[in-house]
């Protein structure tokens, strides 16, 4: 009779425990508790130490969190940050939330700020000698250094103009490495810093009338030395202010090529010769490629004003106005630059630069002596819509119209 009671007994707690797990199990899974990440899903850990692990994407309570910098944001959120630490929290959106600081907050885009500690104001904000603000934030330096790269800057300082032009030399693979890098940042503004490897490449990207090279047109140095000053300075303010700062004496110095200075030949360069058809292919192919740099230097306050005053944006207009298939690419490009640094502010465009004059009659554009005014680049653009209906054309025409118009440059009256 024991044995059976005990029995019952022991049937009984196990029954009650059954019970009571599944009691837990009811009550967990309707509790409000803050959602852990799921098993299955991504996770980043930056330590061997599991507990510092956290999902790839942001799991969101009804209380803010901290987001780590590399985690991603499901849409549906609020998310405020704190602009003096740079910590961002969110939370789930809540329509029937009280808390006034998100009033009128979009859902899925809003920053709500979140006011420091008071200051007193004898208490200077900006610590002595802290560094200068810098909008695009700071260049940050690899963990690990490319092994190749001085090896490859200095290759090209020692060779850029002893290297024979009509066979293939060491140099060439130095600046197949150097374009390879120079579009990051960091080693974009390592490059510029170097006033002699930027000579050495304007020296080989000006070198336009040496013999030609008999290899391929992505291997030849010209093309090369291009591609590496325009994306070293593309998108890049810092490497940008570093060439301001020797441009005067880089225009100054001499290559062994050429019996001028820099300054006579780069911007001046761009002007079209009167060639014959095979010499203008020639011509076409190098400025070209010496249009992509001009656009990354007008970026620059410093250097612009030298452009315009060696006559550059006639140089500009004559290009526009050659004719033939081998233009084509450069013609588009100089659209892209014009409006790119005076016309589209959408761009960073200094739309208060150019044009400064009136529209000029159709008399006045027809003269050779007068064609290439700033008033006429609407008569050129006309024309060349009406021989090509060039897409191009088309809004270069509609963006330079509209700023003359803003600015109140009307037509000119004809005489």
């Amino acid at each position: 009779m024991r044995r059976s009671n005990s029995r019952n007994f022991s049937a009984f707690l196990i029954f009650f425990a059954f019970l009571s797990c599944f009691a837990y199990s009811v009550s967990a899974a309707s509790s409000p508790a803050a959602p852990s990440p799921s098993a299955e899903g991504e996770l980043i850990c930056h330590t061997d130490n599991p507990a510092d692990c956290y999902p790839k994407v942001f799991s969101a309570t009804d209380e803010f969190q901290v987001v780590h910098d590399d985690q991603d944001l499901p849409t549906g959120l609020h998310v405020r940050m704190d602009i003096y630490s740079g910590k961002k929290e969110a939370k789930l959106y809540t329509p029937d939330s009280d808390d006034p600081a998100l009033e009128g907050l979009p859902v899925e885009q809003s920053i709500l700020v979140v006011d420091p500690e008071p200051v007193e104001d004898d208490v200077p904000r900006i610590p002595k000698g802290a560094p200068i603000y810098e909008p695009v934030g700071a260049v940050k330096e690899p963990q690990v250094q490319d092994p190749d790269f001085t090896a490859a800057l200095d290759f090209l300082k020692e060779h850029a103009e002893t290297a024979p032009n009509d066979q293939k030399h060491p140099l060439d693979d130095a600046l197949v490495d150097l374009e390879d890098i120079s579009h990051d940042m960091y080693y974009g503004k390592k490059i510029i810093e170097d006033e002699d490897a930027v000579k050495s490449l304007f020296c080989l990207l000006t070198q336009h009338d040496a013999a030609g090279m008999d290899r391929e047109a992505a291997e030849q140095r010209d093309f090369l030395a291009s591609s590496i000053l325009s994306s070293s300075l593309q998108n890049n303010p810092p490497a940008l202010r570093h060439l301001e700062n020797y441009w005067e004496n880089l225009m100054d110095s001499q290559c062994a090529a050429h019996e001028k200075p820099l300054k006579d030949i780069v911007f001046s360069g761009l002007e079209p010769s009167m060639q014959t058809d095979t010499d203008q292919a020639m011509e076409a192919v190098w400025t070209q490629r010496l249009l992509p740099v001009v656009g990354r230097l007008l970026k620059s306050d410093t250097i612009r004003p030298k452009f315009m005053d060696a006559d550059g944006m006639k140089h500009l207009l004559q290009i526009l106005l050659k004719k033939g298939d081998a233009w084509k690419a450069s013609r588009a490009r100089v659209s892209r630059i014009v409006s790119d640094t005076f016309l589209d502010a959408t761009l960073g465009a200094r739309t208060d630069l150019w044009p400064l004059e009136p529209v000029s009659d159709a008399a006045t554009c027809e003269k050779d002596s007068s064609m290439l005014e700033e008033g006429c680049w609407e008569f050129h653009l006309e024309h060349i819509i009406q021989e090509t209906d060039a897409e191009w054309a088309r809004d270069l025409l509609a963006m330079l119209s509209a700023a003359r118009s803003d600015s109140g440059r009307v037509v000119r009256d004809e005489l």
